[in-house]
């Protein structure tokens, strides 16, 4: 008896520890499991970078090319046909207004200017006598033969006087009208020259800088596709078309097998079979076909591709460098179609002023034919004064004819001063000589430029326009200008003029930009390029560029949920910056938004967040 309890105690004991070790050892695996389940949703969730949107100011732009020119560029040339005997200046050299630039022999006509001078005090002098007789006696009839015989000797002496200079007139006018003529032809034909070229020039280049443009914009595109790689809409495309395939394939190996079995019982005909086997292997290589797309998709593109890519895009880089720099050869040719059209319309002027003063001739005739009169008359009252019947003159007369004389001879020296100093060229402004086209020596034509004298003082940016970027620009907007022979330093100017009007080759529009103080860093004629600030958004909602995901025609973002999971959220996007983008609606500034790595995101997608703000 006591045998049988002490074995029924040691049996109770035994499953008492048995069912302990089972409710342990259960216990034990549960826990693993739950690490297990853990660890494995801890490594599913995707690590990704978050930013919260901010405030800050958002600045539309738009980017320019173009050159420094001078406020003031004058072209310095002679309005007399003249030798060279001084050269006052040199290429670089600084002059102030009123210095002398140029000296033309003047000797020609300081002998005018002297004869001039002579005619007038002989005039004067027969005004004085004039006034004079007005008082005399009639009884002096000796005193008037004598005076008479001495202003008869200077009429027919300033007669003779009038005749020489006609023929010097007739012979100087002639030679200005023609050499006048042959200059305006000349300008003529080099002004449509540099049209012509200009023209070609301006096609030429909008051709090139179009192909590089769109060079460039193929070859980012491709880059950013190959660095982004495939979008998550398209691995779920690829995916969708791989279970499909799956799908097609084992519908097909079902329908083989169960036709091969027919065809083994008679109750099929060859011919079904071997359509199922043709759908079979068709299916089968579609699965394939769709499997490695997949897994391609996975991947992303290869290193060596975006290399080639990385490479195709600087190669189109400095194809659009290469024809951004060759506008410069459009502008020097613009430039000198301007100094054309200057000299051009310099020659017809002083075609129209030679032509005037061939008109002068009439006025030498008319002053030959009264000082003849004059001589007539002055020969019969000397036969009256001869014969004694020499009386008073007329005082009213005579006085209002030499007082004529006189306001003519003046007119003539005032002319020839004039002229003589005309062969005295001086710096219309102060500034630099940029050009130098004359030397001692040279004969000179008017209408041809001698020397091109830049002033000194502000500077300023002319740039071409679309016309879509042309509607944007308003007087007084920030432009800031870099050069490239200022690296590190930027110029700030401002807007100062708008031409309303397109150039016909081109179809661009004009804007010059005022840099004060720029003429102290920057010479006229650089190439520079620029950054005008059309709009200004102040106090802006923003996210970086990389947070944005566009997807058939919606925008949204992805948004960090509870830490752990992330959300697509769609967003209304305003302007957009190369780095910013300015949200209208959609985001607070308290949302934590997923920047890049978004093509491994879906609405829903476990998330770990491992950096950013």
């Amino acid at each position: 008896m006591k045998g049988q309890v002490r074995l029924i105690v040691i049996g109770a004991v035994i499953l008492v520890a048995g069912a302990l070790v089972y409710v342990s050892r259960r216990q034990q695996i549960q826990l693993q499991r739950g690490l297990a389940k853990a660890q494995e949703e801890l490594r599913a969730a995707v690590p990704v970078e978050v930013v919260r949107p901010m405030r800050r100011e958002l600045q539309e732009t738009i980017q320019v090319m173009g050159t420094i020119k001078a406020l003031q560029d004058v072209t310095v040339g002679s309005e007399l046909v003249g030798r060279v005997v001084y050269v006052g200046a040199r290429e670089g050299d600084f002059v102030k207004a009123g210095q002398v630039l140029i000296r033309l022999d003047d000797t020609a006509i300081r002998a005018q200017v002297d004869q001039a001078r002579a005619a007038y005090m002989q005039a004067l002098t027969r005004y004085e006598q004039a006034k004079a007789a007005s008082q005399i006696p009639s009884t002096q009839a000796d005193t008037d033969v004598e005076q008479a015989l001495a202003q008869l000797e200077q009429l027919q002496s300033r007669l003779k006087q009038l005749q020489t200079s006609r023929e010097l007139t007739y012979r100087e006018t002639d030679l200005s009208v023609q050499q006048a003529e042959a200059l305006v032809e000349i300008a003529r034909n080099r002004v449509r020259e540099l049209e012509r070229q200009l023209e070609i020039v301006d096609e030429q280049l909008r051709n090139q800088l179009q192909q590089a443009e769109a060079e460039k914009r193929a070859a980012e595109l491709t880059l950013k596709k190959l660095r982004e790689g495939a979008r998550p809409q398209e691995k779920e495309q690829a995916r969708q078309q791989l279970l499909a395939a799956e799908a097609n394939y084992k519908n097909a190996k079902l329908n083989y097998e169960r036709t091969l079995k027919l065809y083994e019982q008679g109750a099929v005909a060859k011919a079904q079979l071997d359509e199922a086997q043709r759908q079979l292997e068709t299916d089968q290589a579609a699965y394939e076909a769709a499997k490695a797309a997949y897994d391609l998709t996975l991947e992303g593109p290869r290193a060596e591709d975006i290399a080639v890519a990385e490479e195709r895009l600087k190669q189109a880089e400095a194809n659009l460098r290469n024809a951004q720099a060759a506008q410069k050869q459009r502008d020097i040719l613009r430039s000198q179609l301007e100094s054309a059209r200057s000299q051009l319309r310099q020659a017809e002027t002083q075609l129209e002023l030679a032509k005037a003063a061939q008109l002068r001739r009439q006025i030498v005739e008319k002053d030959i034919e009264a000082l003849q009169a004059q001589i007539k008359q002055l020969q019969a009252t000397l036969k009256l004064a001869k014969a004694g019947r020499v009386r008073k003159v007329t005082a009213a007369k005579d006085i209002e004819l030499a007082k004529a004389q006189v306001e003519q001879a003046k007119a003539m020296l005032d002319n020839a001063l004039a002229m003589l100093s005309k062969t005295v060229i001086v710096a219309p402004v102060s500034g630099y000589i940029a050009s130098k086209n004359v030397e001692v020596g040279n004969t000179v034509s008017p209408g041809v430029p001698l020397m091109r004298l830049v002033a000194a003082g502000a500077v300023e940016f002319e740039v071409d326009l679309s016309e879509s970027d042309f509607a944007k620009g308003q007087d007084g907007q920030p432009v800031f200008v870099r050069v490239d022979t200022l690296p590190n330093q930027v110029l700030k100017g401002f807007v100062s003029k708008l031409v309303p009007v397109a150039e016909a080759a081109s179809r661009q529009f004009k804007i010059k930009v005022i840099l004060p103080g720029a003429d102290r860093l920057v010479k006229p004629g650089s190439f520079a390029r620029g950054e005008i600030v059309v709009r200004r958004i102040p106090n802006a909602l923003v996210v970086p560029n990389e947070c944005i995901v566009e997807w058939q025609g919606k925008t949204s973002v992805f948004v960090v949920v509870d830490g752990k999971t992330a959300r697509q959220k769609p967003v209304k996007v305003g302007m957009r910056t190369a780095q910013w983008a300015q949200i209208l609606e959609g985001l607070t500034e308290n949302d934590q938004v997923i920047k890049g790595g978004l093509e491994r995101l879906s609405d829903g997608t476990p998330v770990k967040v491992i950096g950013g703000e």
